[in-house]
C-alpha cells in the first residue's frame, strides 16, 4: 500500500510560462507520495518543465485543483503559501539562474538570510554543512561566472537545500555532464531519496524534468511522460524497459 500523497494534481491544466493563456498540459492528474523518486520525460517544449515549475508554485494552475501537503497551493494567507513553498527546493537548467553580483557562498545561504532574517554572517555560517558535503569550499568565494555548468548546477543544488527541503525538483540536472559528474549526482540523489544525514536519516522526495530516460533509469522509482499536451504515467523502470513506445524508446536512447 503506498503512503499518502503529499502532491496532489486533479484536472490540472499547466500554463506555459511565457504565455499564461496557452496549456502545455492538460487535465493532469497526478500524486507523488513521500519518498517518491519521480522521472518525468518528454520533448522539449512539451510542458514538464512547466509542470515541475507549477508543483513548486512558480506558476498558478490555468485550471484545476493542486494540493501540497494537503493543502490547495492557491489558498490560504501568504504567510502559509510562502510556508508551502519554502518545503520545496527547485534546481533550475542548466547554470541554475544563480545571481552573479554575489558570491558563490552568498547564493548558496540567500534563502536562509531572506527566509529566516539572519545577518549575511548568521546565514553563511548555517549553510557550512552543505558547502562541505558538496565539495564546494575550494569555489565558495568565487563568482558565478567564474564556474563551469557542471559546478555552478551543484551550486543552485546547494542554494535548493539550504531550507532543507521535504520535496526536491530538478529540471534536466544530468544534462551535458560528463560521467563522474553523473555518477555523483545520482548517487547523492539516491541518498536523499534512501535518507540523507543531512535531513536527519529522514527519506525526501525527488521529482526530476529531463529530455531523456537513459542516464537516470538506475534513479527513478516511477516514470512519466509529457506529451501532446498530456500527462501519462509509465510505470517503474521495467515498464519503461519493456515499453513498446516509439517516443519512450527515442528518450531512452537519446544521447547528450
Amino acid at each position: 500500500m503506498r503512503p499518502a500523497s503529499i502532491i496532489s494534481l486533479r484536472d490540472v491544466s499547466v500554463a506555459h510560462p511565457r504565455d499564461p493563456g496557452q496549456a502545455l498540459l492538460r487535465s493532469v492528474n497526478w500524486d507523488v507520495a513521500a519518498g517518491d523518486c519521480w522521472v518525468v520525460t518528454g520533448l522539449q517544449g512539451s510542458g514538464k518543465t512547466a509542470l515541475l515549475e507549477t508543483v513548486a508554485g512558480l506558476h498558478g494552475v490555468m485550471a484545476g485543483e493542486l494540493r501540497v501537503f494537503g493543502q490547495l497551493l492557491a489558498e490560504g494567507d501568504t504567510a502559509t503559501q510562502a510556508a508551502l513553498r519554502r518545503r520545496c527546493g527547485f534546481v533550475f537548467e542548466g547554470p541554475g539562474r544563480l545571481f552573479p553580483g554575489l558570491s558563490v557562498l552568498e547564493n548558496i545561504s540567500l534563502p536562509v538570510r531572506y527566509h529566516e532574517n539572519l545577518s549575511p554572517e548568521e546565514a553563511m555560517k548555517s549553510v557550512t554543512d552543505l558547502v562541505t558535503m558538496l565539495d564546494l569550499e575550494s569555489v565558495a568565494g568565487h563568482s558565478p561566472g567564474r564556474l563551469s555548468r557542471a559546478w555552478a548546477r551543484r551550486v543552485a543544488l546547494a542554494r535548493a537545500l539550504a531550507l532543507r527541503p521535504d520535496v526536491l525538483l530538478l529540471d534536466n540536472p544530468l544534462a551535458g555532464l560528463d560521467p563522474n559528474h553523473v555518477r555523483w549526482w545520482r548517487t547523492l540523489l539516491a541518498q536523499f531519496v534512501a535518507g540523507h544525514a543531512l535531513f536527519g536519516g529522514v527519506p525526501r522526495t525527488v521529482l526530476i524534468a529531463s529530455d531523456e530516460l537513459r542516464s537516470l533509469l538506475p534513479l527513478g522509482r516511477r516514470f512519466a511522460v509529457a506529451r501532446d499536451g498530456c500527462f501519462l504515467e509509465l510505470g517503474d523502470r521495467h515498464a519503461v524497459e519493456t515499453s513498446a513506445d516509439p517516443l519512450v524508446q527515442d528518450l531512452l536512447n537519446e544521447e547528450d
